[in-house]
């Protein structure tokens, strides 16, 4: 019973990042960080909509970027693509850091 609620609260906070996801995105300081919160600002909440999740990541995906900007909405556009909440979590911070440095 105690090893299931640990990863219970772990996958009902990552639920609960989808839902806010958007309004939580990069500070848009390059270009390709201004465009990541441009498409993901222009969704209200991708939610359990993996249609939209999967139009988000194409959209994503055609962001001209480089170097590490271009890994990290790559991952994030995967991790959306293959719909894994705590895959998208991850992939969140990693882009939230890259796109604060640049």
């Amino acid at each position: 019973m105690r090893k299931i609620l640990p990863s219970t609260l772990l996958a009902a906070s990552a639920v609960g990042a989808l839902l806010v996801l958007p309004a939580g995105t990069a500070t848009a300081q390059s270009p390709a960080c201004a465009q990541v919160a441009d498409v993901l600002g222009g969704v209200t909440a991708l939610g359990p909509d993996h249609d939209l999740e999967v139009r988000v990541a194409d959209q994503l995906l055609a962001i001209d970027a480089g170097g590490q900007e271009r890994t990290a909405i790559a991952q994030y556009a995967d991790a959306l693509k293959n719909g894994d909440a705590a895959s998208i979590g991850n992939a969140t911070i990693i882009l939230n850091g890259v796109c604060a440095q640049s």
